[in-house]
């Protein structure tokens, strides 16, 4: 999940599926009023990542707007400390009536040289900490971006995890991980982890510091690339989907890699002391964005996530996968965005098959 969370998204023309399964090239401006128009069965309910640990969640009235009821919570992250593994970032408060699920960030240094009794030990902390925090649950999702060298550490703790969410007062508890796009292709080099689900994280797959990328949150390209094959079909565990909705700006200096930018926009550049240059923006004078001190002559890509690129990603996955028992994920919950950003999520739910209706929501 990202941890790193902009210009439009400009795609060249972008990667989809004939009827017979071969690849074609479309052009997804033309063709996004016609998307917007089908139906691409994939989940058959949908939800959002809420990131921010600070602050109030939305209730039940806020995402029954776009036909969900369920957030995935960052509960707290685990990183790593002279004494062992330890919570940070714990959020404050849960009061919420939306369905909860609890998600938990662990670093890659949390793991490293952990034997087995440390990962029970740190399996039990989680677990405790959890149900301490949002009481009864029916889900606990991990997410690390796990490593060759920390895969057994992270798989074991998965483990460890699902032996304590067996057997509860409430009956068993799931226990799922994210997979990134690269986990999913290569699962048979890198491995599968040992959880009851897994959700496929589809952003963050560009070359983040690469001053060529254009957008490193979501390429149509890309994320066919990574999709289209039979490991999507073989992978082992059933799948939930997680997409996109957010933006940032990232600044070079120098031709470097300096800074990830929240909250910038190409049209919140209109007010700073910019010039283009191409689809980039040249910083005029020193500025202070985001806590991060930028330079004069610091050169700015803004990135965020095209709703056209996100359906044809859709059709792409409807084509490889089925409907049955899937989550459909957004990240992230954002209580600001304008009437038009949200209908395109009301749109991707409803395309998608994850809207409720209000017959079939929770009263």
């Amino acid at each position: 999940m990202p941890r790193y969370l902009l210009l439009a998204i400009f795609l060249l023309p972008a990667l989809t599926f004939c009827e017979e399964g071969s690849v074609a090239e479309i052009d997804t401006a033309r063709d996004c009023s016609a998307l917007s128009q089908e139906n691409f069965p994939l989940a058959d309910r949908g939800a959002f990542y809420h990131w921010q640990v600070r602050g109030s969640l939305p209730g039940l009235s806020e995402l029954k707007a776009y036909g969900v009821e369920t957030l995935y919570v960052r509960f707290f992250d685990v990183v790593a400390a002279p004494e062992g593994p330890r919570p940070v970032g714990i959020r404050n408060s849960l009061d919420t009536d939306a369905r909860v699920i609890p998600v938990i960030y662990i670093t890659v240094a949390a793991l490293k040289g952990l034997d087995q009794e440390g990962i029970d030990a740190l399996a039990e902390n989680i677990w405790s900490l959890v149900r301490r925090m949002g009481g009864p649950v029916s889900e606990i999702q991990l997410d690390c971006d796990w490593t060759p060298s920390t895969r057994i550490a992270y798989f074991s703790l998965l483990e460890s995890l699902r032996k304590k969410a067996k057997h509860t007062e409430q009956g068993p508890v799931t226990i799922s991980s994210t997979i990134r796009l690269h986990q999913l292709k290569y699962f048979r080099s890198t491995g599968v982890p040992p959880a009851d689900r897994g959700t496929l994280m589809i952003y963050n797959m560009g070359e983040l510091s690469n001053p060529t990328e254009t957008n490193s949150i979501f390429r149509t390209d890309l994320a066919a690339s990574y999709l289209q094959g039979d490991w999507t079909l073989q992978y082992p565990i059933p799948l939930d989907i997680a997409l996109p909705d957010f933006h940032w700006g990232v600044a070079f200096v120098h031709g470097s890699f300096h800074a990830l930018i929240h909250d910038v926009t190409e049209k919140t550049m209109v007010d700073l002391p910019v010039e283009h240059k191409g689809r980039n923006f040249i910083f005029s004078e020193p500025v202070t964005l985001d806590g991060h001190r930028l330079p004069e002559g610091t050169e700015m890509r803004t990135e965020k996530v095209d709703s056209c690129a996100r359906l044809e990603v859709l059709r792409i996955l409807s084509r490889l996968l089925d409907s049955d028992n899937r989550t459909l994920i957004i990240f992230d919950y954002d209580s600001t965005k304008s009437d038009s950003e949200k209908k395109d999520l009301i749109d991707l739910f409803r395309i998608s098959g994850a809207s409720c209706s209000h017959a079939s929501c929770s009263d």
